[in-house]
């Protein structure tokens, strides 16, 4: 069972769980969009990036495996920022794809 370190916390989790199942355990909040508990990841929002130290670019925490060790960072500005660029990219992609009700009727 590995044990993490997310936001200078410490967490032990089952072989095969999640930087963002460790960080539910310890209460700690990372945004997501496109996961749903019980199904294969899909990463396709990046909303839930965190920076894990030893790697160059940012990870979905919803599907990178905790590993032994691993020191993990869910939220700094630099992280915010990127988050923010997602959620930009998203949106600009589905621009008017929702419709209000008062277009239904």
């Amino acid at each position: 069972m590995p044990v993490l370190t997310i936001d200078n916390r410490k967490v032990e989790v089952n072989d095969g769980a999640t930087i963002l199942d460790a960080a539910n355990k310890l209460g700690i909040h990372i945004p997501t969009m496109c996961f749903l508990d019980g199904y294969e990841p899909s990463t396709s929002c990046m909303v839930c990036i965190v920076k894990v130290e030893g790697l160059a670019n940012f990870v979905p925490a919803c599907a990178t495996i905790a590993q032994e060790g691993m020191i993990v960072h869910s939220s700094s500005e630099q992280i915010d920022r990127a988050r923010k660029a997602a959620l930009e990219l998203l949106l600009s992609d589905h621009l008017g794809d929702v419709m209000s009700p008062v277009q239904h009727t």
